[in-house]
């Protein structure tokens, strides 16, 4: 190529058989690790065996690293999973201008992207709902999660239940640093949080997991009963929070083949942005609700200063 770097020739592109799909991830810190990216690569894996694609995992550490650039030309179709920073601008142009492009879980049907969302912020309203019939009128809201529209949304929809007549509740919004561990900012958030839980707080909705086991983990250490003292409820356990003890409470993770199915099809006829057809955005009808055992009826109220947390 005229920047030097080795690219396929055409001769070399053609006896490449089968469809290639590129899956775009953000790296994370070295010392975390995210069970969500897992479980969508796995997605992906699993239909490129039913379509006889290939698939190539590809890691970005910033929004103008030249992978993005570079995954969107050289494959038939590629999947991206935004990350947590903000999109700059120079970076939207080239997603806008983006032929066989997916965005993963997070909805840039406003840049002319087809979007697969498995957990609508929208829904967070039932699972408050859900709360508020066992007796819940004070759930605090914890986000350790950077700011992105995912987050934003989420703790919007917690706002407008929280402005309800007779509920109400606090937010607890400190976003982890790009070379944090997000499990452990989690944790760090949430024992500073129980210690000054008040006598009407009765649960907790977290934005993500990472804050929910956290909450988890502080409310044992202080001797706080989760499911019976303290409610605590996340929306996407990540495959993996419905197997703690307790068992997190969250919506049930939607299968999202169907929605990958429609993506590949319109990769294979060209990806052509104007050849979509139906919405854009492809999203589940309704999401079940896991109980788990994090959640309960309102028992009596815990104050956190009843407790003694190691320091």
């Amino acid at each position: 190529a005229p920047n030097r770097r080795l690219v396929l020739t055409s001769k070399a592109r053609s006896a490449v058989t089968g469809l290639q799909i590129a899956v775009v991830l953000p790296s994370i810190a070295p010392q975390s690790f995210s069970p969500d990216l897992q479980l969508w690569l796995s997605a992906v894996e699993r239909i490129a065996r039913d379509r006889n694609a290939r698939v190539r995992v590809v890691n970005y550490s910033h929004w103008d690293d030249p992978v993005i650039t570079e995954s969107i030309r050289a494959f038939d179709g590629t999947f991206l999973v935004t990350s947590s920073d903000p999109i700059p601008s120079w970076t939207e142009a080239l997603l806008k201008d983006a032929d066989s492009l997916v965005s993963l879980s997070e909805d840039l049907t406003h840049f002319d992207i087809p979007s697969i969302v498995l957990f609508p912020p929208r829904f967070i309203g039932s699972m408050l709902k859900r709360m508020e019939k066992l007796g819940h009128r004070q759930i605090d809201c914890i986000n350790v999660q950077r700011h992105n529209l995912i987050t934003e949304a989420r703790i919007r929809e917690w706002d407008n239940w929280s402005s309800g007549d007779g509920v109400g509740g606090n937010l607890i919004d400190k976003p982890c640093k790009s070379n944090e561990n997000i499990f452990e900012a989690g944790f760090k958030v949430a024992r500073k949080w129980i210690r000054s839980l008040n006598d009407e707080t009765t649960g907790v909705i977290c934005v993500t997991l990472p804050a929910a086991m956290g909450v988890i983990r502080a409310a044992n250490e202080a001797g706080i009963s989760v499911g019976d003292e303290l409610s605590v409820c996340t929306i996407d356990c990540e495959g993996i929070g419905k197997y703690m003890n307790p068992p997190i409470a969250s919506f049930e993770r939607p299968d999202p083949i169907k929605f990958m199915d429609t993506c590949v099809d319109w990769f294979i006829a060209g990806g052509d942005v104007d050849s979509w057809e139906g919405p854009m955005l492809l999203e589940p009808n309704k999401l079940q609700i896991f109980d788990g055992g994090s959640i309960g009826q309102v028992a009596h109220c815990v104050s956190g200063s009843e407790y003694l947390l190691p320091a």
